[in-house]
């Protein structure tokens, strides 16, 4: 395994490149647009991980990967903003 490298290899390799950098980018802005929301939840009373996913759930806004927000998608979305 490990052999010489072809031009698909480096082709692929850029590719998985570009692909992270325009996920993190897509991140970014996503955590971007919810700060707002999570200040105004925070400022609502809402001072634990869960107590911020549940009030995004509760606004019908869905989690980066499609479903419900959890605790751990709340803390990197804050990590993304400070």
């Amino acid at each position: 395994m490990g052999g010489v490298k072809t031009g698909i290899d480096r082709f692929a390799a850029k590719g998985r490149q570009t692909s992270i950098r325009a996920r993190q980018e897509r991140a970014k802005q996503q955590a971007t647009h919810l700060a707002p929301v999570i200040t105004e939840a925070q400022a609502g009373g809402a001072t634990t991980l869960q107590a911020i996913a549940d009030a995004l759930t509760a606004r019908g806004l869905t989690a980066p990967r499609g479903g419900r927000w959890t605790p751990t998608a709340v803390k990197r979305v804050l990590a993304r903003t400070s």
